[in-house]
């Protein structure tokens, strides 16, 4: 699938397509770009939602626009948690000049 314009990049997000986008942050921009979402979830339309996951999407520029390359989701709300939990334990050594 390829994006004509990562500004206008629109997930699936309503009551049909079982996703609901929550927030997005893009991480880096240029030639590959990454996009963070924080999204929730249902796989049945009458079912609650789940969540929320971390969705990390990687794109590549190409003559057409932007193609989605890989991306890494979070399955569980539990591994969201121990993620913040690791980036809050190696905050120090995420410091410039560290």
């Amino acid at each position: 699938m390829i994006v004509p314009d990562l500004d206008d990049l629109v997930l699936d997000s309503d009551e049909e397509s079982g996703i609901q986008e929550l927030g997005r942050r893009f991480l880096a921009r240029g030639p590959w770009t990454t996009v963070a979402f924080l999204v929730k979830t249902k796989t049945d339309p009458e079912g609650e939602w789940e969540g929320p996951f971390l969705w990390l999407h990687r794109y590549q520029q190409v003559a057409q626009g932007w193609k989605l390359v890989s991306r890494f989701r979070t399955t569980e709300s539990t591994q969201l948690d121990k993620l913040m939990g690791a980036f809050e334990d190696w905050k120090d050594y995420l410091k410039p000049g560290r």
